[in-house]
């Protein structure tokens, strides 16, 4: 057999800048001495995927009179996620699924929980990467903040951001693209949140199909996005098959290069706007919390609600023949997971419990749950002892 550590360092070097994530960059130098020589030309920051960015925040506080307080500055930075399946390098056909992001200014990962921006609890400090094989499947983005509790400085997700998108223009700056909980389109440029055009409905999610940028709204319109940032509606709405208008969350999922809408059915009798016991009396505050934008200020607290309890979901896709959304009955081999900050799909079988036709969630609990597609049961984590979140929790770990 011959000696891998002696393949020429040209070689080497173009194999260290086709790797398509950090973790994988990382094992590579780990093989041997030539290898990380080689690979040390190769810039790292490629595989970052996440370009540094700052920015104002989009809730402020503003006096009774509408004066934004003193004390708006930078802070509110662009965290990268990443999902990765990891399998044992002796087993490599069934893995666990885990999430991390990774500290800016030390280069350590944080491993989150899979569906969410929480931490994850674990007691092992350090990973032997040696015996495992990492592939990163999914990225997510969100705005985060740094706070300080207790002498303690903690990232903790920004206020009054919904969704975040990055959308890499190659060639050119990426974009970022957020929606408020206002459920408004807003893109960040020239220091400020800019607000998109010619909006007239709340949006939900957006999604980057072969090359183009495209919103849901609340209604399961789908809307197209330009490059100089104008919305205009694209393709029929499924608002008058779909649950006849149901207000729940609708969420774009890719499975196999087909575009899925997935809408989460909630129970409306829970869904109740803040109550303020000074609504009464306006002169009672003293300030008030406002998304800002180039627009001007949007009163957060007319947007929002106490979290609904998730009591199913309903699938679609485009028939393309009838060129109409149609309900999807099954998912087949696959399972959807809809995470705070993104949603994705996986094939069930390459991860350790992970049920066919199904899609995993999370409520307003935090806690992971999974709806059964064929029974629309609802099983939640911490009351089940069946092995279908085995995919969340790493032997390992």
């Amino acid at each position: 057999m011959g000696d891998w550590s002696n393949l020429p360092k040209e070689l080497l070097g173009l194999i260290a800048v086709r790797l398509f994530s950090i973790v994988e960059f990382n094992r590579f130098r780990s093989i041997c001495k030539s290898w990380r020589s080689s690979a040390s030309r190769a810039n790292k920051n490629l595989f970052l995927s996440c370009p540094l960015i700052y920015f104002m925040p989009l809730e402020v506080h503003v006096t009774s009179q509408g004066n934004i307080i003193p004390g708006l500055h930078y802070g509110p930075f662009l965290s990268r996620a990443a999902l990765f399946r990891v399998t044992l390098s002796s087993s490599p056909d069934q893995g666990w699924l885990i999430k991390s992001d990774t500290d800016l200014n030390s280069g350590k990962f944080h491993l989150l929980d899979s569906l969410s921006r929480i931490a994850l609890r674990h007691s092992c400090k350090r990973i032997d990467l040696s015996e495992f094989t990492v592939s990163e499947i999914q990225e997510a983005y969100a705005v985060l903040e740094t706070i300080r509790f207790k002498r303690v400085y903690m990232r903790k997700t920004a206020r009054g951001f919904k969704r975040v998108f990055l959308v890499k223009v190659p060639g050119g700056d990426h974009r970022v693209l957020v929606i408020g909980i206002d459920g408004m389109i807003r893109y960040w440029k020239e220091e400020r949140w800019m607000r998109v055009k010619g909006q007239v409905a709340e949006f939900s999610d957006i999604v980057l199909d072969k090359g183009l940028t495209y919103a849901l709204d609340t209604k399961g319109i789908v809307w197209w996005i330009s490059s100089s940032y104008n919305i205009s509606r694209f393709g029929p709405s499924l608002y008058g098959n779909i649950t006849n208008g149901s207000c729940g969350e609708k969420r774009f999922v890719r499975c196999r290069g087909v575009l899925y809408i997935v809408d989460r059915l909630i129970d409306e009798n829970l869904l109740k706007r803040k109550a303020d016991s000074l609504a009464d009396d306006a002169n009672a505050h003293y300030f008030f919390r406002v998304l800002h934008d180039d627009v001007g200020n949007v009163n957060c607290e007319l947007f929002e609600r106490e979290c609904p309890k998730t009591i199913g979901f309903k699938v679609y896709k485009m028939d393309d023949e009838l060129v109409k959304w149609v309900e999807v009955k099954s998912l087949g081999d696959n399972a959807f997971l809809m995470a705070t900050d993104t949603c994705f799909s996986v094939l069930a079988r390459e991860f350790y419990g992970c049920l066919p036709n199904s899609i995993y969630f999370t409520d307003k609990e935090n806690e992971i749950k999974m709806f059964k597609l064929d029974d629309g049961s609802i099983t939640t984590m911490s009351e089940s002892e069946q092995s279908c979140f085995q995919m969340f929790v790493p032997s390992f770990l």
